[in-house]
This record gives structure tokens, sequence and C-alpha cells, in this order.
């Protein structure tokens, strides 16, 4: 669609001249043209475009004055004239929808809607900034009242008001800040204080924007105006809108002060454990390591925060100290390691150090480590070792009455329950870990979260909502500062839009894979060019998605991660399979054996004669949702995971591996 249309209405009433400026015609001309344009392809008797013109008392002359004013609009209009035609004592000017503004808005308003409702909110809000851009003032500026464009005029200005909620919507979605929606749905509501989607978007918004008390005043304000102006009720959605906002200002204002989380680590506390363990306090050094291992594991500080662990726990084999707070800090540098090559040997040890603390007493660190290695040993496909120690921390923080611990167990059981293929528990673990991080005023919780509750939404079929819940936990990891899930929910993101079939999952993903492999995160690369991959063949480019495959099983076979081998060699399998490879049939055996190893779900599915449903080379399949629940695998969760998407005969997902 071209933003230059011939003809615009949206504003005053010009014709567009090749090679010079827009022209404006005589007003009458333009009372003519607008009431052509307005009838949209049909015809309009000349009697009626007398009476638009003159009205009730036209002059004796009128029928030729109109045929003046249309040979002038004829000329006007240029090589579109021939578009202005006459028959039967009637005018018709047929244009296409791009060649007048007032249609080419409606037209970008609909495909920004979609687009919306697609889950593609960034495509929706560029649609709609297009389409408000064709908005050059009040429509039919300097025209008459006839009731023909008094209708227009409210009809233009009502779909206006609509793609600048839409834009609103769209913004919030995104992630990309609540500031200018906050500015739009006032100015809306500065116009029309009854439009409930505009209030209920900037309740939104100002809660976004940590203005609560601001988004709850918006509700009270329109319940009082409603009331007063038409004696009705807020509607149902904005209701519940303010009973949520009003549940959660209520729970942080109940927060213990001992419950209220630190949401970063004091800049130099790397250097500080350092000085005390020099001064000697390598205990204190310890503890100080110990309490920022999480926000460096979150933040995407891996690489310093182990060297930071390892350093401390050589100081401390050589000079003695606290034994427990020496395993706490072995097991979390078995958590830093447990994304590297080593992470089997990595992951053992840190089970080994945890047995021995476990008969010295637990605290908070070591129950952390223990979730944390848990999810590994999950993604890995070995949930006897991972449960064990899931629950031994679940135990310890039931003891300590520690929220935010039981909140990270919950959420790490629910994504076990993925794993098995419980989609349903799955979900609803999900939304009460949020509900448990909401109220505890962290920001990180509710964005991992999220990252559960958008894979959920994917497996049942809903990667709209998918899109969407994605979308939000990028933007809370970029609100917390948090690169390596920023790149986890890229590639979230990108393959969802693969699925959808949508453009911009290749630019996606790479944008994944490059963020990835900036921040120095071996996993998350691994996990975004599996993403790639799988997006790379539904467009039908076979060969590159095979090659990118191959890839991410090298990295996964040095990992020694069963559960990442099966999926990548599945994935391989496949795109070999469309290109007429021998190896498919091979990598596809092993990749079916592996799932039984690791006990995944959907093994039975997914044996080799599924190859034969591959689409023909060069062909690009329509992604299919996923109608029934699949069992699902961690792996796939957190920034350590591999990747595992639908497969491409539309069978229930596959295990992601993870190293």
């Amino acid at each position: 669609m071209s933003d230059e249309p011939l003809v615009r209405l949206l504003g005053a009433v010009t014709v567009r001249q090749d090679g010079g400026p827009d022209v404006a015609p005589a007003r009458l001309d333009r009372v003519v043209l607008a009431h052509l344009v307005l009838a949209e392809g049909r015809a309009v008797p000349a009697t009626a475009l007398v009476d638009a013109v003159w009205g009730p008392e036209a002059p004796a002359g009128a029928r030729n004055a109109l045929q003046v004013k249309v040979s002038r609009l004829r000329r006007h209009l240029g090589p579109h004239g021939d578009a202005l035609r006459h028959h039967q004592g009637s005018y018709r000017l047929d244009l296409p929808d791009e060649e007048v503004d007032l249609r080419l808005f409606a037209a970008l308003a609909r495909t920004a809607s979609d687009a919306l409702t697609a889950g593609r909110a960034e495509d929706a809000a560029a649609t709609a900034e297009r389409a408000l851009a064709l908005w050059q003032g009040p429509p039919l500026a300097e025209l008459d009242e006839h009731p023909r464009l008094v209708g227009a005029r409210a009809r233009a200005a009502e779909q206006r008001a609509a793609l600048m909620e839409l834009a609103a919507e769209a913004g919030l979605a995104s992630g990309t800040g609540a500031t200018g929606p906050i500015e739009v749905l006032r100015e809306l509501l500065a116009e029309d204080p009854l439009r409930p989607r505009s209030r209920l978007l900037l309740m939104r918004a100002l809660d976004r924007a940590g203005r609560r008390a601001e988004a709850l005043a918006v509700y009270d304000v329109g319940r009082r105006v409603l009331a007063e102006q038409t004696g009705l009720a807020p509607p149902v959605e904005l209701q519940e809108e303010f009973e949520e906002l009003l549940a959660a200002e209520r729970g942080a204002a109940r927060r213990e002060r001992a419950h209220v989380r630190v949401h970063t680590v004091p800049a130099g506390a790397m250097d500080t454990a350092r000085w005390l363990a020099r001064d000697g306090a390598v205990d204190a050094a310890v503890e100080l390591a110990l309490r920022g291992s999480w926000w460096w594991w979150l933040g995407g500080r891996r690489s310093e925060g182990r060297d930071l662990l390892e350093e401390l726990v050589g100081i401390t084999a050589a000079d003695g100290g606290d034994r427990p707070s020496v395993l706490g800090a072995i097991a979390w540098l078995a958590v830093f390691d447990s994304v590297t090559a080593g992470a089997e040997q990595a992951i053992a040890a840190g089970e080994s150090a945890l047995r021995e603390a476990r008969d010295l007493g637990w605290g908070r660190h070591e129950a952390v480590a223990a979730v944390l290695l848990a999810e590994r040993l999950l993604q890995r496909g070995e949930p006897r070792r991972g449960q064990l120690l899931l629950e031994t921390g679940r135990a310890t923080f039931a003891r300590a009455q520690d929220r935010w611990g039981l909140a990270l167990v919950g959420l790490t059981a629910a994504k076990a329950d993925l794993q098995r293929g419980a989609v349903a528990p799955a979900a609803a673990g999900g939304r009460a870990a949020q509900r448990a991080f909401e109220e505890l005023d962290d920001a990180a919780g509710q964005m991992m979260a999220m990252d559960l509750l958008g894979y959920c939404a994917e497996v049942v079929g809903d990667l709209p909502a998918a899109a969407r819940t994605h979308r939000r936990a990028l933007a809370l990891a970029r609100d917390v500062g948090a690169p390596e899930w920023q790149a986890t929910q890229l590639t979230r993101l990108g393959s969802v839009q693969a699925l959808l079939g949508a453009e911009q999952s290749l630019t996606t993903l790479r944008a994944a894979v490059q963020l990835a492999r900036t921040i120095g995160s071996a996993a998350g690369t691994a996990l975004a060019e599996n993403g790639l991959g799988l997006a790379s063949g539904l467009v039908g480019d076979h060969d590159r998605a095979a090659e990118i495959h191959a890839g991410t099983l090298a990295w996964y076979e040095q990992q020694g991660s069963p559960a990442g081998v099966s999926y990548t060699a599945g994935r391989l399998a496949l795109e070999l399979a469309a290109t007429g490879s021998e190896d498919a049939s091979r990598l596809a055996t092993r990749s079916v054996d592996l799932a039984g190893r690791t006990g995944d779900p959907p093994r039975d599915r997914a044996r080799p004669r599924g190859l034969g449903a591959h689409p023909r080379r060069g062909a690009r399949p329509r992604p299919r949702p996923r109608r029934r629940p699949g069992a699902a695998t961690v792996d796939q969760l957190t920034p350590a995971g591999g990747d595992r998407r639908v497969a491409g005969n539309g069978a229930a997902p596959a295990r992601r591996g993870a190293g």
C-alpha cells in the first residue's frame, strides 16, 4: 500500500499532483469530490450531487454547472481522470482503496488489528503509526454540514480514536514503555470521558509505569463520571482490572519487611569480597559472594561470579574456614558451571557438596543452589536426581517460612509438570508463582513465571497468547537488566512467530543469537540457534536449517546432554529428510532412543516414520498450533536451556535439549 494517496479527505480535501504540490479544488468542486469518494465506487445520481452542492434551491443551470465541476475534477485527477465516469444520469468515481486516504486509513487499521490479534504487537504498532500519519486534521475540513459529510466525520473520528487505543495496547504488549501510551490515552479520555477501552488501557499503562495509585484513581474518576452521566456501573472488564490492581496494592502494603527482596547487588561487591578474603575475613567474603550469586546468575555476570567463587573456594581450601559456607560456595560454583561443557561433572560435584551440607543444615544459599541444580537435571532428562534436590530445597524454605524460596520451588515444580506433559497443572503452578512473586514485588520472578506461562500457551496451540506473554517477559527482562533472559525471550518470541508464519521471526531469532553470543552464553546461543533452525526449515530453507542444527547438535554432544541431543538430532533428521539425505533415518532413530532413556512422554509419537510427513524441499509449510497437550521438558524454559518446537508433522512437542 502507498502512503501517498491520490485523494485526501482526512484534513483539507486535496488531490495529489504528479510532480507538484497537492491541489485543493474550488470549494464546491471539493463538495462534489467528497460525495463521490464517500460513495466508494457506487453511482451517485446527478440530482443528489446538485442537492449536495446547492441544496433545495438550486439555480436553473445547476446541471450544466455540475458538468463543469466534474470536468475540472477529471483534470485534477490526471491519469486517474477516467475513473470519474457518467452513466445514465449518475456519476461514479471508482478508485482503489490505496488512492483514498480515508479508505487506506481503514485498511491499515484492519491490518493493525489483525496483527495485534495474532500476537504481533510490534507489527501492529508500526501499522497503526502508518495509519495515524495519514491524519492531517479534522476530516472534510471547510465543507458544509450535509448529513453524509457529518456522518463521515463522526465515523472517521471514531476510527481514529479506536486506532489510537490499539496503538497504545500494542505499545504495552511489545514492552516499548508506558509513557507514550499514557499521554495518548489521557488525550482520548479528555475528548470522551466515557471511553471504557481508553480508561482500561490507561490503568494498565500507569500500573506498568509503577504508578498504581494513579491507575486506581483513573478508575474512580471514570466510575463517578459514568454514574453521573448515564447512571450505569463501569463495564465488567474495568471492574475486574480495578479489583486486580487493588488486590496487588493491598498485598504490597501488607508485605512484611523481612520478605522485601533486594533487586540488585551493590556495585563493587566482587572487589569487596576479594578484599575481605585477602584481609583474612574468608568466611565474610564467601558469605558476600553467596548473597550476590543469585543476581549475578540472573543478570548476565555468570562468568565473573563463577571466577570469584572458584577463587574463594581455593582460598578456603588452603586457609580453612567455615565449612558450611564453603560447601554452599561449591554448590553455587556447580550452578555456574552447569551451563558449560563440563556440566555433567559440575552438577555431580554440586550434588556431593549439598549432600554433605545437608548434614550440617542448609541455609537459603544452599537451598537456592539446590533448586537451580534440580532444574538443570530436569532439563537434561534426569528427573529422579532433580526431584530429590527440589524436595529438599522445598523443605528448607518451608521451615524458614521463606515465601520467595517457596515461590521459586513452585515455579520449578510447575516446569517439571510441563516436562511430564501435564500442561494444565504446569500453567496453574506458573500463575500461582507469578502471583507470589508479584506480591513480593519481584519482577525477575514474574519474568520467569511468564516464560513458563508463554510456553504452556504455545503447547496448547494458543500461539497469539504465547507471543503476548513472551513479549511481557521480554519487557521485564529488560527492566531488571537480565540479558540472558532477554536472549531467551527473544528466542521464545521468534520461535512462536515462526509457527505463526510471521516474516519477522528470522530477524527476531538472529537478534537472539547475536545477544547470546555478545554476553558469552553458549547455552543461550544453542537455544537461539535451534530456534533459528526451526524458523529456517519452516520457510523452506532446509539446507540452512540442517547446517544450524548440526552445529548445535555438536555442542549438546560436547555437553553430554541426552535431552539436548535427542531434540536436536530429531530436528536435524527432519531437515535432512527434506533434502533426501540418507543420514536422516539414523539421526531419527538416535533421537527416539535418547528420548526413551530420558523418559520423554511423546517418544512413542516420534518414530522415524514421521520423516515421510516433512514438507517437500523448497515448500513453505503452514505451521500448525499444537491442539493436544504434549509432554514438555523444562530445558527450554530457562536461559540455560536448549530449544524445542513442534515437529514438521504437527506432532506433540518433543523434548528440547539442554546442556
